[in-house]
């Protein structure tokens, strides 16, 4: 009997036996269901042998990733850490008793946004230089208590004192508001306008003072100290007055109106104006 079909020589009046059909993949076909099932087998391994090579390289775990733990309070990098791109946090910081350091090959900038996602302000820090892009700058101290603050309008410095250290001194283009200006021990106090004037107002008195030195005016014009409502002190045991304009009259020389003679009271120094032709005699209510 051939396969897959019955026989037919059988005599008449016999029963058929029952058709008998081979069913399978054989030669090769089967041959190459064998070699695919194999082929998938090998790929299978090799697969789960990368992925857990994977894993123990990256150091995977329940925690995190390597370096890179997950902590209920956000995430933890033990090491160094590059960002290839823009990082954006809410709060960064250190370790306990570790040192935060941040580093760039170009540039560090620092943006911080409001509720509709624009820049409010900016620091950048780059070649040489550290600039600061906001409406109001504060520096404080551990207490809190404001230090220094910049705006648009004025600037306020909240220290006991402030030094200049500099050899070329502080240039000042406006005014300038303080109690006191005084020089660093040892050292002498100049206050110079080069082509303009120097003012020194205060609304109740104005003293100058050196303990050790001298004290200098030096103008090309005219010095003016004029006090308003009172009067004038120079108290000192030698008062001296150079290089004043002699007057060598001829004989008797000319009268001229509003020359005086200068004159000083012996119980106060208060100086007061005498007849030019007169002795110095001073009424009660000058020299009292």
């Amino acid at each position: 009997m051939d396969s897959g079909r019955a026989d037919n020589n059988w005599a008449d009046g016999q029963t058929s036996p029952d058709v008998i059909y081979k069913v399978g993949i054989y030669g090769w076909r089967k041959r190459c269901l064998y070699l695919f099932i194999l082929l998938l087998m090998v790929l299978i391994i090799i697969n789960m042998s990368l992925t857990i090579w994977i894993l123990r390289v990256m150091d995977f775990s329940l925690d995190g990733m390597g370096k890179l733990r997950i902590v209920p309070d956000g995430i933890r990098v033990e090491g160094d850490s590059e960002f290839i791109n823009g990082i954006y946090a809410s709060k960064i910081q250190s370790r306990h008793n570790s040192a935060l350091y941040i580093e760039s090959a170009r540039n560090v900038t620092i943006h911080a946004r409001d509720g509709s996602g624009d820049v409010t302000n900016r620091l950048f820090i780059g070649d040489k230089k550290v600039e600061s892009y906001c409406n109001l700058f504060e520096v404080k101290n551990n207490d809190g208590e404001k230090l220094f603050s910049v705006d648009n309008s004025k600037t306020v410095i909240n220290t006991d004192e402030l030094r200049i250290a500099g050899e070329g001194g502080s240039i000042f283009s406006g005014s300038v508001q303080t109690p006191k200006v005084r020089a660093e021990a040892a050292s002498s106090l100049r206050v110079e306008s080069p082509t303009r004037d120097v003012k020194v107002h205060a609304p109740r008195g104005v003293e100058i003072k050196s303990t050790l030195g001298d004290i200098t005016v030096n103008t090309r014009g005219k010095v003016n100290i004029q006090s308003k409502d009172n009067a004038i002190h120079l108290d000192s045991k030698n008062i001296a007055l150079k290089n004043l304009k002699e007057s060598t009259p001829v004989g008797s020389g000319t009268q001229y109106p509003g020359v005086y003679q200068l004159c000083v009271c012996d119980n106060n120094g208060r100086l007061f104006l005498a007849a030019p032709n007169a002795n110095c005699y001073a009424t009660a209510d000058v020299c009292s």
